[in-house]
């Protein structure tokens, strides 16, 4: 009897022993799953990046240029800016997170009739539109880049006699964050 009441004894405490181990394990589990959540849903927050700006918001047609040098553009209307990464007073949009990015940019040829402007990235020259075809033609180019956190795109005219118009917001400049590296 002695035996089978220390065997009892033995197998409840194994039991109860199990248990506080079953539950500091689902605790250690339950603490990393939350974490992980965090981390997942700042990486979302952080990963919805996306603008697209006008040069002007006017029906009238403006004319900007020509320019004694480099003139890094200003699209003053803003049509989306989620994740508030473009600077409309600066023209620039910087990278809030390594990743890949997709940039887009039109121009409308100017009252010169000529338009060369390119897209830079930390002040190199990635791609260009060009025309010159008289007023009111237009020019448009897009790049996919691989970006570090920090780093500057904007679009900027060549000097001398060239020059860029908009109108109804015509003359655009648009990016997006297609996924964080």
């Amino acid at each position: 009897m002695r035996f089978v009441l220390c065997l009892g004894t033995l197998l409840v405490c194994g039991l109860v022993g199990a248990q506080e181990t079953i539950e500091r394990q689902l605790q250690q589990v339950m603490a990393r799953l939350e974490k992980l959540e965090r981390e997942t849903e700042d990486r979302v927050n952080r990963s919805q990046v996306a603008f697209s700006a006008a040069l002007i918001d006017s029906q009238v047609w403006t004319f900007h240029g020509p320019f004694d040098s480099y003139k890094t553009l200003e699209f003053k209307k803003v049509i989306t800016n989620i994740g508030n990464a473009y600077n409309p007073e600066t023209g620039i949009f910087t990278a809030p997170v390594k990743g890949l990015y997709y940039f887009r940019f039109t121009g409308v040829v100017g009252s010169s009739g000529k338009l060369n402007a390119g897209l830079k990235k930390n002040g190199e020259n990635i791609v260009a539109i060009y025309h010159k075809a008289g007023t009111q033609a237009s020019a448009s180019n897009g790049v996919t880049l691989e970006l570090e956190q920090g780093d500057r795109i904007f679009v900027q005219m060549w000097e001398n006699d060239l020059t860029i118009a908009d109108q109804s917001r015509l003359s655009t400049f648009s990016g997006f964050l297609v996924f964080p590296l």
